[in-house]
């Protein structure tokens, strides 16, 4: 067994009860479950999807945990364990301990520079780069031209925030050379090596940023805006298993198109249901759950901003990938420094069956009341 976060037993076996209210509002019974969902499947296909993170937060619903708590992996006759671990590696799909996991196009790019990982991006869900640099909302520091002789904050030492910087760098003549990094790895600690000047900026992801904000921290996010031309977060999956299984690819694909749909919707619903997966994430007994709702509906909305939800039309095309968007992912992996060759864009994706996954009738998404 992989060393995962507390949350992940939870994961694995909170859903039974929630999908049976799930799969009633989408005309069963009320004792209707997942499992029994599963039991009148002909054939059922179990998968393990890992997610990339030592902390769930409600951020990480639209990658797979919702999608299981509606029941939507177990109406494509899918049971779908859902674990975290702070270290998804691609060896976990070799050594068979996951079939998906999340991961960034420039780590895969970077694994297979010398020569192909047998790794395929499947399912996109970030269009793109989901990183910001961010400072103290009274800093000097305007724009990542300011930041010559700065220290930068970073969750741990990491070639992807190096290539992020560089790029950020580009138009204003600087290079890493011109700044420091360090680990100031999760929780408060960035915040408080912010407030001491141990570190004149941050550079992390939205979710984190705003729970951050939410906290009572003001930051200021610098723009990014050179970042929309490339992705930034799916899931992948072995190619062999792309070759072997692409119904079980296709279904994934499918029960997250839908689970984004659902958070376009009713995301103070999908909260709700985060507090139910996870009791110590709901607020406590006597407090404020109103404040509460507003603060992980903040978080929450960061990361649908980043997929763009927010602006996609329900019909739009979920988890689509293309070979123009892949090749200039390599290109900025290569002008990063993160691969010195020059490797075929067709290796890292496979969108043959996204058409199909996005085949489904959005009237049958329907609000779970909690």
């Amino acid at each position: 067994m992989i060393g995962l976060s507390k949350s992940r037993t939870r994961v694995a076996t909170v859903g039974v009860a929630l999908s049976a209210l799930v799969l009633a509002g989408c005309g069963g019974d009320e004792e209707s479950s997942a499992t029994e969902a599963l039991a009148e499947c002909e054939t059922t296909k179990e998968a393990t999807i890992v997610l990339g993170t030592p902390d769930l937060d409600v951020s990480y619903l639209p990658y797979g945990l919702l999608a299981d708590e509606l029941g939507y992996f177990a109406g494509e006759c899918l049971d779908i364990t859902v674990e975290a671990s702070g270290s998804a590696l691609p060896s976990l799909l070799s050594t068979g301990k996951a079939d998906f996991l999340t991961m960034t196009p420039e780590t895969i790019t970077m694994a297979s520079d010398s020569e192909p990982m047998g790794i395929s991006f499947v399912h996109n869900f970030m269009p793109s780069l989901n990183i910001f640099l961010a400072v103290p909302e009274d800093s000097p520091i305007k724009d990542p031209g300011d930041l010559k002789g700065a220290t930068i904050g970073v969750s741990n030492a990491n070639p992807l925030y190096d290539a992020f910087i560089t790029e950020s760098f580009k138009e204003y003549g600087l290079t890493l050379d011109d700044v420091d990094q360090i680990e100031t790895s999760y929780g408060v600690t960035p915040m408080k090596a912010l407030e001491t000047g141990e570190v004149d900026a941050i550079l992390y992801w939205p979710g984190i940023l705003t729970s951050w904000e939410q906290a009572g921290y003001h930051l200021r996010w610098l723009e990014a805006d050179w970042s929309e031309a490339y992705d930034g977060f799916g899931l992948v999956a072995a190619t062999t298993t792309v070759e072997k299984d692409p119904e079980l690819i296709e279904g994934v694909s499918r029960a997250l198109a839908k689970s984004a749909v659902y958070l376009q919707r009713y995301p103070e619903s999908a909260v709700r249901i985060f507090w139910e997966m996870f009791p110590e994430r709901a607020p406590l007994p006597g407090g404020d759950e109103d404040e509460k709702l507003a603060e992980d509906l903040a978080i929450l909305d960061s990361t649908l901003v980043s997929m763009k939800a927010d602006e996609y039309p329900e019909d739009h095309t979920w988890g689509i990938q293309t070979l123009e968007r892949w090749t200039g992912q390599v290109a900025y992996a290569k002008e990063g420094g993160l691969i010195t060759g020059d490797p075929d864009p067709t290796q890292f994706f496979y969108a043959d069956h996204i058409e199909a996954a996005n085949d489904f009738d959005r009237a049958d998404i329907e609000e779970v009341k909690k």
